[in-house]
């Protein structure tokens, strides 16, 4: 093979790359919605009041419910992003959604426990959740197109 040759195989790998990196989100939105839904089961049975049948029982199921979300989550994620591939803005971008999802459940579970709503905690974690089943996919296909810049800008 001459240096022509591999140049042009190479820039062909680079683009299948970026298709096949930009083809699906960078996480799946299921994956976090179910995580937030963990979260708020978790803040459900530590709220004061909540019978103790109620948090062990429901304690049990979200905790084989989380075991269950990881294996699906393992088995069925097709393509992950080698670390050289990873770009500081795109995983910026990811834990500011984060903080932002995190600040949205405070804010409305301070708000409300403040206005003296029982189960305030709870619907903070249901809010978190709403906001990331909304923006999840948005983010989750900028951070594939952020990723992809950076395979296109490695060529």
């Amino acid at each position: 093979m001459n240096p022509e040759e591999a140049a042009r195989s190479l820039a062909t790998i680079r683009q299948t790359q970026m298709k096949a990196v930009r083809s699906r989100p960078w996480f799946p939105t299921w994956y976090v919605v179910a995580v937030g839904l963990f979260v708020t089961g978790v803040q459900f049975v530590t709220e004061p009041g909540t019978p103790v049948p109620v948090m062990a029982i429901t304690g049990v199921l979200l905790f084989a419910g989380m075991g269950a979300l990881v294996a699906v989550f393992v088995r069925t994620r097709a393509m992950t992003t080698h670390r050289s591939l990873i770009r500081l803005d795109a995983m910026a971008l990811f834990a500011l959604w984060l903080l932002l999802s995190i600040v949205i459940c405070l804010a409305v579970a301070f708000r409300l426990d403040a206005a003296e709503v029982a189960y305030a905690r709870t619907y903070g974690g249901l809010a978190m959740t709403a906001f990331q089943l909304v923006t999840g996919p948005f983010v989750g296909r900028r951070i594939s197109a952020l990723l992809a810049r950076g395979i296109e800008s490695s060529s």
